[in-house]
């Protein structure tokens, strides 16, 4: 796919050219960098065009997430390894990769600015990052005032960690000429809502407990303005230079940024898991997808005069590259040698029920039904009832969920299943609620994600069944029942969903992170009712698994009536 826009009134031969290959959220998914990777190389004459010239700059660059969990244990090959430790590994062998694809020229650039799930590992884990990965990490709003290792490294490193990078691109035919590029960062800065806690020598101006989708353009004013100096600064030594940003904000936040800074000239949107384009202004707005399932590349073209004349927008799907290719790809077979156990299929899935069905991850579990989610959360509460046995329901949030389960799944996969949570949030606990404030929770809970369904999470629950468009319904006025008549529980002794008795106490489990949020009203009224359990939901998915091995040695996996249950009932389902 190729998009080509701006000015179409351009003189036939460049006098300097940006390449820049992009690419976000690919959330630690390194089984799939093969299929990424070669994607690349298939198509490097269209993304790093005329490569080799000395009036060419090549960037690679990273707006956010690469990591996901990096504190996180369990493979079977390394077992002293951590996501991080793995994730970095392939970072480093992707960048030289993608150095190789641009003809291993001496302009070529790799720019990282840091994601939320980057975060994961709390600051600790980003320093270690920035030392050793061989890119230049955007910290534009970072607070330095409460961040003084992070000013120290910029002081001491800059060439690795700063504000912003400029580099000039010397024009082809005139010495001297150069042309100047600009880039800034911006990260999503409510870490006291991503990871709470983690982040003990770093702060981002704007920090917050809030939502992303609840964030308003005077909430973001210190990262709007941060952004502002920077390409202020810039444009007035360099008037035709070009900007580009690398967002880890999503689209709605990175046009208020845009708006207040319209000389950015691409904005490399991460966070929203997007595959938007669009040209608002002068300014290209491009969303990078998610988990290594598209990159974008642009070429900006300056003339004689030092204009930007022209940029093309390619996208590249890699699920259109060929499976043949990938087998004898150095990063394939260097994932074979380090893995080969943890790439072994473990898990065999069959169904009871008609028709072809999977328990597959997709977007759609942030906002409906999921036979992926009714099947984790009938597994765990299985295990908890080994420690608590009258435990009566286990909540699990949409966003903990990063993976699906197919069959001949191995432990690559199994371990992607519970990534959207930092070890250090995930502990579960255990308590005792009043069914009307079970209620209340799950209201306040469907409430938040009908305003933003792909970004405020949705809560899926063992034995209990939301009627989420009946929700929808009483809050527009067009039902006059209440909230309450919209959920149901399970008989223990019909098995049948039955109206939520608001008197009645039921022992749930909820994960720390959860209980934790002070942006939300019910976690800080109940969250003294509840002790840890001293597990993860990784911690007791295994341990369910353990129990359901077959005579292969294999994880058997069966999709029953209860796995298509209707937990979250939808209009349109």
């Amino acid at each position: 796919m190729k998009i080509s826009a701006v000015n179409q009134n351009y003189a036939s031969f460049k006098a300097a050219q940006l390449n820049i290959l992009a690419t976000s959220d690919n959330h630690g998914n390194v089984h799939s960098l093969p299929r990424l990777v070669s994607t690349i190389e298939t198509h490097k004459p269209e993304i790093f065009e005329k490569a080799n010239e000395p009036s060419t700059l090549n960037v690679f660059a990273i707006a956010g997430d690469w990591f996901i969990n990096p504190s996180k244990k369990g493979f079977i090959t390394h077992p002293k390894k951590t996501n991080g430790d793995i994730q970095l590994n392939f970072l480093q062998k992707t960048i030289e990769r993608v150095r190789l694809a641009a003809g291993n020229s001496s302009n070529f650039e790799t720019i990282f600015t840091m994601g939320n799930h980057d975060l994961d590992g709390g600051d600790s884990f980003m320093y270690k990052v920035m030392s050793k990965a061989p890119m230049k990490t955007l910290v534009t709003n970072v607070n330095m005032l409460k961040s003084p290792r992070v000013k120290q490294a910029t002081e001491k490193t800059p060439e690795k960690l700063a504000k912003s990078f400029e580099f000039e691109i010397p024009d082809d035919k005139n010495p001297k000429l150069k042309h100047k590029v600009l880039f800034v960062g911006a990260t999503i800065p409510t870490m006291g809502f991503y990871n709470p806690g983690l982040l003990k020598n770093m702060e981002f101006l704007d920090n917050g407990n809030q939502k992303d989708a609840n964030l308003t353009e005077q909430d973001i004013q210190g990262t709007v303005l941060a952004i502002k100096k920077e390409v202020d600064d810039f444009k007035q030594k360099n008037p035709k230079g070009a900007v580009i940003l690398l967002s880890h904000m999503g689209n709605r936040l990175s046009k208020i940024v845009r708006a207040s800074v319209p000389q950015i000239n691409v904005i490399l949107n991460g966070h929203d898991h997007k595959a938007l384009t669009s040209l608002v202004g002068k300014t290209h707005i491009d969303s990078l997808g998610k988990d290594n399932e598209l990159v974008r590349s642009f070429n900006l073209r300056f003339d004689d005069n030092g204009d930007l004349e022209q940029t093309d927008l390619h996208m590249f799907d890699t699920d259109l590259t060929l499976t043949d290719t990938l087998s004898n790809h150095p990063i394939n077979l260097e994932l074979q040698k380090s893995f080969k156990e943890d790439m072994t299929p473990l898990v065999s899935v069959t169904s009871e029920l008609d028709g072809n069905h999977e328990l597959d991850y997709a977007d759609e579990i942030r906002y409906s039904n999921s036979y992926l989610a009714n099947y984790l959360t009938s597994a765990v509460k299985r295990s908890v009832r080994k420690m608590v046995p009258d435990v009566y329901s286990v909540a699990i949030q949409s966003s903990i969920i990063r993976g699906g389960i197919k069959d001949g799944a191995n432990n690559l996969d199994l371990m992607k299943v519970f990534d959207g949570v930092s070890e250090d949030l995930s502990d579960l606990q255990i308590g005792e609620v009043a069914g009307y404030e079970l209620s209340g929770l799950i209201t306040e809970n469907i409430l938040a994600n009908l305003k933003a369904p792909t970004r405020n999470t949705i809560i899926h629950w063992s034995d209990i069944q939301v009627d989420r468009s009946l929700i929808e319904d009483i809050k527009a006025g067009r039902s006059d029942k209440k909230y309450e008549d919209a959920i149901k529980v399970k008989n223990e002794k019909t098995r049948m969903f039955e109206p939520i008795n608001l008197q009645k106490q039921y022992k749930i489990v909820l994960p720390e992170k959860f209980l934790v949020k002070d942006d939300i009203t019910w976690p800080k009224k109940i969250r003294g009712n509840f002790t840890s359990l001293g597990k993860t939901y990784d911690n007791l998915f295994r341990e369910y698994l353990e129990t359901i091995k077959d005579e292969d040695g294999k994880f058997d996996i069966r999709i029953t009536a209860k796995t298509a249950e209707k937990r979250i009932i939808n209009k349109e389902q």
